[in-house]
């Protein structure tokens, strides 16, 4: 007995065995729970670089830092009454968590007092007080006033002349090892936030962590996915009123997708998967593709009259579809992104949860036939149109696809996990601020790792040489014409020379000049002894900074050369910057990585995995229908033809991309593959019908109201994801409903003639 016939004959049999799975899944759900996070560690594909910055992060650093931005309600940060403010918020933050945050106020009152920048919060106050903000004015014109370090905290409109500026960025410096545990980090976070509120008369701070972003973001999402997902299902209710005309049949096929999306939760929670941003639009999208299934196969009960005919005749039609969009999602497990991979396999699965459920409860369907068809005739008198044209259609269509497949060669690839922030979120506006009006606050880095003895006067020459040819490599930040460079000889020339740094310390200059010249390069009497005692000297004296560099080990065996940067995380800018830095690191025994670096890594395998996922969708859909086909019709070119369509579609949509600079990012990556994937799925419908000997117009005057109620709840769901506040989430949503869209008309209107040329070359022949 075949599987369409077991169901239609024991429809209450499967319809309890559908109960039980779900029964199932809803434990898993419940006593494991659904976890959401949003983490950019889900988004960074595993290889050196990626690893090589995590080691940076776990040994080579003793902060966590926290920016703070703060703007004065009066138009000038620099004045006394603006800075008493900061240092009293510092003094609640240091209260709070223990952190020692770096502003210009800690800066100012450190020099006034001619003191080391750790001195208490109470003297820095009482100096502050002390003073007019004429005596500040003269503080910036003193000869050894660090300048250089105050601009950098200052923003751009900083007046040198006047002594003004709009907003200052605080850095507040918690403990290094809450990198290593993120739910500390979001509590100190918190406590942070929570220690700088409160009402100031003079100032108006914000408090940006990592941690405070990335929740913001998963909440915000969360909520309007949800919000999204009623939308689309209530839509989808409308729709399937309009096509069904049944309130039975809306029920059921509601029921069939709320069976998937549980099941495909359950899944997820069985696997350990936490969900974000991507993969909390699944259920958006089962709702719009996964209720396909159960129109075609309701279409086709009140068509045929008959359950088990109707499975028979349309199960392997309704198959072949779900198989050749789960070959799509599929794909993306080629990708190295673990987010990417999650999202293949989460929606594969409930792609077949959607076909199961669907077809089990078909048998629950009423017979009756449907009122009078208005949607079909319309398809099939546009089809007949079209086929009076068809020589310049397909000459217009081949116009297109070179048109578009040459937009398609230029598109560009974008990374950046603060796209997911919605521009009218205040914390977004906070972000883009601090990004436009402070030099070297961007959040770019790039560090070259270097393993190797420190303790070498000859690798501590290639060092410097590293460090000054990458200070004339373009997309360096340079403040006042001086290239923004972190390294163990910026850290012992802030210890050792007075006009250079605040944290000068007598005993270290006296050693540091015994070992090494001013420039910081070792003189030649100096051996690796000397080198050594100078290094752990300073460990002593600054054990933060010095971590910060280099790592102590057995030997002092490494260090990182910490680059500030400015490439808008363009792909081709941080190319070349990538290119100039290899040139300068020559035979060295380093990895370029950071940030900065992990997005151009980032950017790299997001084309390549737009490359592979969809040469794979196209691989595996061709080799199943070719399967499929060949058996059927004995046609090695049926296959090929059928899969045309969605291809043209698919290279059409990354035009479409290319031409309203929309980039491939880490959400839009998968439109093209997908495309296809759910696309296929009305030239699947279409050629069946073609095959069971109906001409083209028969075709699509037969299944021209399930294809146009599927393909509209697929746009619809999709759509609506283009009213969510996170812009990644909105392009997915657009990119894909106009994809489908293009899919539907060559589908419904091209395959046809295609068809009608294949069938009389084998009439011919």
């Amino acid at each position: 007995m075949k599987l369409s016939d077991y169901i239609a004959e024991n429809r209450r049999k499967m319809a309890f065995l559908i109960f039980c799975i779900t029964i199932i899944f809803l434990s898993i759900i419940v006593t494991r729970g659904i976890h959401y996070e949003f983490e950019e560690e889900n988004f960074l594909p595993e290889n050196e670089t990626v690893k090589a910055n995590e080691e940076v992060l776990n040994e080579y650093t003793n902060e966590y830092m926290i920016p703070a931005l703060v703007k004065s309600k009066d138009g000038n940060i620099l004045n006394k009454t603006d800075l008493l403010e900061i240092l009293h918020m510092e003094k609640r933050i240091y209260e709070s968590t223990g952190a020692e945050p770096l502003s210009v106020a800690d800066i100012i009152a450190s020099v006034f007092l001619s003191s080391n920048i750790s001195i208490d919060y109470e003297e820095k106050i009482k100096g502050i007080e002390n003073i007019s903000n004429e005596d500040i004015i003269k503080l910036f014109n003193f000869p050894f006033f660090p300048k250089g370090i105050v601009s950098i905290l200052l923003s751009k409109d900083f007046d040198e002349k006047n002594i003004t500026a709009e907003a200052t960025v605080i850095k507040v410096s918690l403990n290094g090892s809450l990198y290593k545990d993120d739910e500390r980090a979001l509590e100190e976070e918190r406590k942070v936030k929570e220690a700088a509120g409160g009402s100031y008369e003079f100032i108006e701070p914000y408090i940006l962590g990592g941690k405070l972003i990335e929740e913001e973001i998963l909440q915000i999402s969360t909520e309007s996915l949800s919000i999204i997902l009623l939308l689309s299902i209530l839509f989808v209710i409308i729709v399937l009123f309009l096509i069904y005309r049944s309130i039975l049949d809306v029920v059921l096929s509601l029921l069939s997708l709320a069976i998937a999306i549980i099941w495909t939760y359950g899944f997820a929670s069985a696997l350990n998967y936490s969900l974000n941003p991507l993969t909390m639009a699944i259920p958006v999208l089962l709702t719009g593709l996964g209720i396909d299934y159960s129109i075609h196969l309701r279409m086709r009960i009140r068509e045929d009259g008959s359950t088990k005919i109707a499975l028979k005749t349309v199960s392997g039609a309704l198959f072949l579809s779900a198989l050749t969009s789960s070959i799509a999602f599929l794909s993306n497990i080629s990708s190295f992104i673990p987010a990417l991979r999650q999202f293949g396999i989460l929606s594969a699965f409930g792609i077949f949860s959607c076909l199961a459920a669907a077809v089990t409860l078909a048998p629950f369907h009423g017979k009756g036939k449907g009122e009078q068809e208005y949607v079909a005739p319309v398809l099939a008198n546009l089809t007949t149109s079209i086929q009076k044209r068809k020589k310049i259609i397909l000459f217009f269509i081949f116009v297109i696809t070179i048109f578009m497949g040459y937009s398609a060669w230029h598109i560009n690839a974008e990374f950046d996990m603060m796209k997911f922030l919605p521009e009218k979120l205040e914390t977004s506006q906070h972000i883009t601020y601090l990004i436009q009006n402070f030099e070297g606050v961007q959040g770019e880095e790039v560090d070259i790792l270097i393993k190797d003895n420190m303790t070498e006067p000859e690798k501590l020459e290639k060092i410097y040489h590293i460090i000054e040819n990458a200070g004339n490599d373009p997309y360096v930040v340079k403040v006042r014409g001086k290239a923004q460079i972190v390294s163990i000889f910026s850290v012992m020339k802030d210890y050792a020379n007075k006009s250079y740094g605040l944290h000068y310390n007598a005993t270290f200059e006296r050693m540091y000049n015994m070992v090494f010249y001013e420039n910081g390069l070792p003189k030649e009497n100096a051996t690796y002894e000397d080198i050594a005692a100078a290094y752990a000297l300073l460990y002593s004296i600054a054990p933060d900074d010095m971590k910060h560099v280099i790592h102590k080990g057995e030997n002092y065996d490494g260090c990182v050369i910490r680059i500030s940067t400015d490439t808008g995380k363009k792909e081709k800018n941080i190319s070349i910057l990538f290119g100039e830095l290899k040139k300068d690191i020559g035979g060295e025994k380093a990895v370029i990585t950071g940030s900065i670096i992990s997005t151009f890594i980032i950017l790299k395998e997001i084309r390549s995995s737009q490359i592979k996922s969809l040469f794979l969708t196209i691989l595996f859909s061709f080799i199943v229908l070719e399967t499929i086909f060949l058996k059927k019709k004995k046609s090695f070119a049926l296959g090929f033809i059928i899969t045309l369509p969605v291809i043209i579609s698919s290279l059409w949509i990354i035009g479409t991309m290319s031409l309203f600079k929309i980039p491939l990012t880490i959400t839009t990556v998968a439109v093209s593959s997908l495309t296809i994937g759910l696309g296929i799925d009305y030239s699947i419908h279409i050629a069946y019908k073609f095959l069971e000997g109906k001409d083209s117009i028969s075709s699509i005057s037969r299944t021209g109201s399930a294809l146009f109620g599927a393909a509209l709840t697929t746009i619809a769901a999709f759509g609506l994801l283009s009213f969510s506040p996170l812009p990644q989430i909105r392009l997915f949503g657009m990119a894909i409903s106009v994809g489908i869209v293009y899919s539907f008309i060559l589908c419904a209107f091209i395959l046809p003639i295609l068809l009608q040329y294949w069938k009389s070359l084998r009439h011919f022949s």
